[in-house]
């Protein structure tokens, strides 16, 4: 096995390395060197400098050397054991959202996979918090910095560049957050339909025939109704992993047991999973927050092909916090029905800003109020003063 070091400027292990061999893949290295595919992937991706080096279901074709977590640090040739630090937390054992605040940039890594087929999507986003009320409600903003890779590459088909086109009317995106970093409204919807009445006139001076026309007219539907866009915005698949709901009480236990759905496919149905959602006691050894939800197919939101065949399901999300600020420093999804209809989904959150917390303004008192509506929807929007 062909294994090295790279030492920081003190001659410290920074990380270990391995030479990747032909025939080598992500599943093989990892049983190979004993450890999981999740612990082999996110090492290697959060550490890797290169966006091009960053691992999917496959290694990239010029990667030729693997970052691997040092099993111990050397310091003048004698191992080193640090005490492990305790989460800190707030009543009922609860991570508090309240400080997570300022404007952080994300690489986004999506992939959808069946038996035949690989589909990989990546693009930049910024996430920043805007203000927060007194009764713990919150203003983000998420915006799209960079154009959305399909497979590697640019978009280039006039099917994938007109939908890129449309989608880039809903950024900047301004969401409210509930107190447990769940998303629960639109804020700017207005200003969503009318940046879709500028693009609109402009695709249609580029782009005539009745297929456009649909096209557009479907779009009409979604962004003239902030129910409808709400619903095709649970969805995107970066907002449902991002605002999870994982700024919660943890019980006594550090754990408990609840559902989560994820849509695989936007035209599926959301799946139901049981999942068991947890948090570590101590921080891990990059003293992060480390935060697991992970279960079962418990059953779908309507009754599918799904629940009249023989299907499983996995659902298996980690989280790393700021231990300080307890913001999202990166993130991952896999989810996947098994049987007939085999379908793979993953989700990969990374936070490319350096470590610095960044001020926010001074609260402002915005909330008014909430509805609970069909579908578990918020009637009312936040206002600001």
């Amino acid at each position: 096995m062909s294994k090295g070091k790279i030492l920081d400027n003190w001659g410290v292990v920074k990380h270990f390395t391995y030479k990747i061999q032909k025939g080598d893949t992500p599943s093989s290295v990892a049983d190979k060197l004993e450890i999981t595919l999740y612990e082999l992937r996110h090492y290697h991706n959060f550490n890797c400098i290169k966006d091009a080096d960053v691992i999917n279901a496959y290694f990239p074709s010029h990667l030729q050397f693997l970052l691997l977590k040092p099993t111990k640090q050397e310091s003048d040739g004698e191992q080193e054991n640090s005490k492990p630090i305790k989460v800190i937390f707030d009543n009922e054992f609860k991570i508090p959202f309240d400080n997570v605040r300022g404007k952080n940039t994300y690489m986004v890594l999506q992939t959808i996979e069946n038996d035949k087929h690989l589909q990989t999507i990546k693009y930049k986003a910024s996430v920043e918090c805007i203000t927060k009320d007194k009764n713990g409600y919150s203003l983000f903003e998420i915006d799209r910095l960079s154009k959305v890779y399909l497979n590697n590459a640019q978009t280039d088909t006039i099917t994938d560049t007109l939908a890129e086109e449309v989608s880039s009317v809903l950024y900047p995106l301004r969401i409210v957050i509930n107190q447990e970093g769940k998303w629960i409204d639109i804020y700017n919807f207005d200003d969503i339909g009318e940046r879709w009445i500028v693009k609109r006139k402009k695709i249609l001076k580029k782009n005539e025939g009745e297929t456009i026309n649909k096209y557009l007219n479907a779009v009409d539907s979604i962004l003239n109704d902030v129910e409808n866009l709400h619903q095709n915005l649970s969805d995107d698949w970066f907002l449902k992993v991002f605002f999870n709901g994982i700024h919660t009480a943890y019980t006594s236990e550090l754990s408990f047991i609840a559902e989560t759905d994820f849509a695989i496919t936007p035209k599926d149905d959301a799946l139901i999973f049981k999942v068991t959602q947890k948090i570590d006691e101590y921080l891990n050894d990059i003293n992060m927050v480390v935060i697991e939800k992970k279960g079962t197919l418990a059953n779908t939101s309507k009754e599918t092909t799904l629940e009249k065949n023989n299907f499983s399901g996995n659902y298996h999300s980690v989280y790393h916090l700021n231990p300080h600020t307890y913001k999202i420093e990166s993130a991952s999804l896999e989810c996947d029905i098994i049987g007939n209809l085999t379908k793979k989904a993953t989700v990969k959150i990374y936070n490319l800003n350096d470590k610095k917390v960044i001020a926010s303004e001074q609260n402002h008192d915005f909330f008014v109020g909430e509805t609970i509506k069909k579908e578990s929807f918020f009637k009312d929007l936040f206002k600001l003063h």
